[in-house]
């Protein structure tokens, strides 16, 4: 039977319960989950049904093998489906995964939960998603010390934003350090956006955990006030081997002499891939300790480090300028809002000389007028522009530009490096869209332009549009371009007829890039001509592939639908 017969057995719950069977409810198991091998029950694909019918739908999991996964997020329950998730618990010998993300929950649901988890020895949960509901603290303790008795143990536990406080934590992490075999298990632990939490010595539990040899591998600890300088000598210890993604945000450092020790865990690191330590203020000494600890680690690639927001001003400055060029490892840096300001001048050139930089985020650092904001964009052209330079996305976002970031706008016709830009927040108006316009004729590059809060007018979005227009004149299918659509611009023009002309220009540049993304023949002739106009200064010959063949993402497909319905309320308006 499809899906081992889950809409036989939600047959028999609908005609025992007295209510309609949704022929909708089994079409879609029987035909779309199964024939995807799809073993994760949302509820989000039924969003449109009344409780009772969700209720009778989970309760067909609890006597059906097909579905590991219950997945409910953003989306209110009610008491009649919390009730069945809880029979589903407590019955279920398939069920794995449960995500309840924002799910309305009462603060009594671990606790209840717990109990039904006691009553089902075959129960094979591993993964445990309760995010964005206040539960009760003693609730949780003993839920978690449930889950991990069971043959799985605990894989992911997610209690970001519970409304858990310091001695919750105490009880959760006694119950992880309770046994071996939890610390063999867990590989994903947040508990994120709970302030407060470890910021006493309520945390020393917690850092027992993380000390002991384990195989965490995303560690989320952002927003709940921990003194971060104190935590890496548990990562030190029980981390290095596995731990991939750290998020630290939004916590503090205690300044106290524990930089050694910091330093050591960015050199020794095997797995690390993501790194946040974003809004905080960063100690000068702390980030040199971060710097001269990555450029000595032999292990990982392509990190993404997040140091956005951290207060660096000129003296981090210095230190971007000093010591950045030596971090191979980095792939991806952010150091948005900084106050880096006129002390740009300095740090661009260090990205030049780095090997392996390919994204870069720099937005508001640009609080500075006149020559030097022109000296500071120069670079950045220059930089863009370098032949051996790897960038491959830039962000300038929310810097406020104004008319001198035309600089930038200009030089994205000649570069041959960017694939991804941002140049949203820096109303740039329809100069600036005059510039993209001419830029996206030529450039052969890009994927993906951000262009929002720019203060562009309808003039603007029509030459971008008729700048695509040529492009398909051109038959240049190449260049597969995604440009976000800038709703900010657009949302008046929605409700206002003065404003009517703004929806025809976005629907034909959206028409536009859909289109440029169909397979086309185009003259090979005539691209690599393109290319080498480009280049002429270093007589760079290439060869350009005759094409490719490129459709559009399920995300562009829903938001061109999104606008084209816009798009027809306004002309019927």
């Amino acid at each position: 039977l499809p899906s081992c017969g889950f809409s036989e057995t939600y047959a028999a719950l609908c005609d025992y319960n007295g209510i309609g069977c949704k022929e909708e409810v089994q079409w879609d198991v029987d035909t779309i989950y199964h024939s995807q091998d799809n073993r994760e029950f949302n509820l989000l694909d039924f969003s449109h049904l009344v409780s009772r019918d969700l209720a009778v739908m989970v309760a067909s999991m609890a006597y059906n093998t097909w579905f590991t996964k219950l997945y409910c997020k953003d989306m209110r329950i009610g008491s009649e489906v919390v009730e069945q998730v809880l029979h589903t618990v407590s019955k279920s010998s398939s069920l794995e995964e449960l995500t309840l993300e924002n799910a309305g929950l009462k603060s009594d649901f671990p606790q209840k939960m717990a109990t039904a988890l006691s009553e089902n020895p075959a129960s094979v949960i591993h993964s445990l998603n309760l995010a964005h509901n206040p539960l009760d603290n003693q609730g949780v303790s003993n839920l978690i010390q449930l889950v991990c008795r069971l043959n799985k143990g605990l894989r992911l536990l997610n209690l970001s934003k519970t409304s858990l406080s310091s001695k919750g934590v105490v009880s959760l992490s006694q119950a992880l350090c309770s046994s071996d075999d939890y610390t063999n298990s867990l590989l994903h632990l947040d508990l994120s956006k709970n302030p407060g939490i470890l910021s006493g010595e309520d945390a020393t539990n917690m850092y027992l955990f993380l000390a002991q040899t384990n195989c965490l591998v995303h560690l989320d600890l952002s927003g709940t006030d921990c003194t971060v300088d104190s935590l890496f000598g548990a990562l030190l210890r029980g981390c290095c081997a596995d731990l991939s993604y750290l998020n630290l945000s939004k916590n503090c450092f205690s300044h106290r002499e524990t930089l050694p020790v910091f330093r050591q865990f960015f050199s020794s690191a095997f797995s690390l891939t993501h790194v946040n330590l974003s809004s905080m203020k960063l100690p000068l000494d702390t980030l040199r300790a971060l710097f001269l600890g990555l450029s000595s680690n032999p292990h990982i690639t392509d990190l993404h480090l997040d140091i956005s927001s951290c207060e660096l001003r000129s003296a981090g400055a210095g230190v971007l300028q000093e010591l950045f060029p030596r971090v191979a490892c980095i792939g991806t840096l952010d150091i948005s809002d900084n106050g880096l300001d006129g002390d740009l001048l300095g740090v661009i050139p260090a990205f030049s000389r780095h090997p392996s930089l390919k994204h870069l985020l720099l937005g508001k650092n640009f609080n500075i007028k006149g020559r030097v904001l022109h000296e500071i964009l120069q670079k950045l052209v220059e930089l863009v522009q370098e032949e051996e330079c790897a960038l491959q996305s830039l962000s300038l976002a929310d810097s406020r530009l104004r008319s001198r970031g035309t600089v930038m706008v200009n030089a994205l016709g000649s570069n041959a490096c960017l694939r991804k830009v941002d140049l949203s927040g820096n109303s740039l108006e329809d100069a600036g869209a005059k510039m993209l316009s001419k830029a996206l004729q030529i450039n052969t590059t890009l994927r993906s332009v951000t262009w929002d809060r720019n203060n562009t007018t309808a003039t603007g979005f029509q030459d971008v549009a008729r700048a695509l227009e040529h492009l398909l004149c051109k038959t240049i299918s190449h260049m597969y371009l995604f440009l976000l659509c800038p709703v900010y611009f657009v949302k008046p023009s929605l409700f206002h007829s003065s404003s009517i002309t703004y929806p025809p220009s976005i629907y034909q540049i959206q028409c536009a890039l859909l289109r440029n993304n169909q397979t086309q023949r185009f003259s090979q002739k005539q691209a690599l001509r393109l290319h080498q106009g480009l280049v002429t200064s270093t007589a760079e010959q290439v060869q350009i592939l005759s094409g490719t063949n490129t459709v559009c993402t399920a995300e562009q497909v829903q938001i061109l639908c999104a606008l084209l319905n816009r798009y027809k309320y306004c002309v019927h308006c």
